[in-house]
């Protein structure tokens, strides 16, 4: 269901469950936490998230197996807790983290693009919060997530409509940050990101989070080896 590779500087997590338009069945969640862990420790700059089929980022949650979840209070605990979790993952770890949007992105498959620091989509990306549809609820911090990317009156119109908005419309909402026409989704991004100094991106996100210490990673950082290497470079090339 999900792959992991590092390539280059770039740790690039693949769903892949194409004939389901990569649904996430129950197991994928830990599946898919494995795989964020596995990144976080990788020596990569970053984490992409994004879909081995053009067609579809991901269909949200496997319907097939959720109506499981009627009958059984006990896995409808572990169904909610290995999603929470593997969500909590990707926004808690330190590495910038960017999702790669192409085709349908319903459900929870929006909550897993917005678990991300950035967005980037296809023009004829499709987007659509569905649970209302199915007679189901939303956990609260994806809501949250939703809330704080497009405010409260277009959460509000995605969630109680259900409506769909391809790759611009998102961009308009503020759901997507950027729309790429290119052949490699998000190219251009991952290789400014990547090419910047590990340790300045491990700071910066740990600032964005709001964890203690950011003026202590400040003061410190002017004794990294990065910037030792950017400074000499620096007055070499002014030299």
């Amino acid at each position: 269901m999900f792959e992991f590779v590092v390539q280059d500087r770039e740790a690039r997590i693949v769903i892949d469950r194409g004939t389901r338009r990569n649904a996430v069945p129950v197991a994928g969640w830990n599946e898919l936490e494995k795989c964020v862990r596995a990144a976080n420790t990788s020596k990569a700059s970053l984490i992409t998230i994004t879909s081995a089929d053009p067609a579809s980022f991901c269909a949200g949650a496997d319907m097939v197996e959720l109506h499981a979840l009627a009958e059984d209070g006990r896995m409808r605990r572990k169904f909610a807790g290995s999603m929470d979790s593997a969500f909590g993952w990707i926004r808690r770890t330190n590495k910038p983290t960017v999702a790669l949007i192409s085709g349908g992105c319903y459900g929870v498959g929006v909550a897993l693009a917005t678990a991300c620091d950035i967005r980037v989509a296809r023009p004829d990306a499709d987007f659509a919060v569905t649970p209302a549809r199915f007679g189901l609820s939303y956990p609260q911090t994806d809501v949250e997530a939703l809330v704080r990317l497009v405010g409260p009156g277009h959460a509000a119109r995605m969630i109680y409509g259900c409506e769909h908005y391809d790759g611009r419309a998102a961009e308009r909402l503020g759901l997507v940050e950027l729309v790429d026409e290119g052949e490699d989704l998000g190219r251009d991004l991952i290789d400014r990101i990547a090419a910047n100094a590990s340790s300045s991106l491990c700071s910066l996100k740990a600032t964005m989070l709001g964890r203690w210490g950011s003026r202590e990673r400040f003061e410190t950082s002017f004794a990294s080896p990065d910037f030792a290497r950017a400074a000499a470079q620096y007055r070499g090339g002014r030299g």
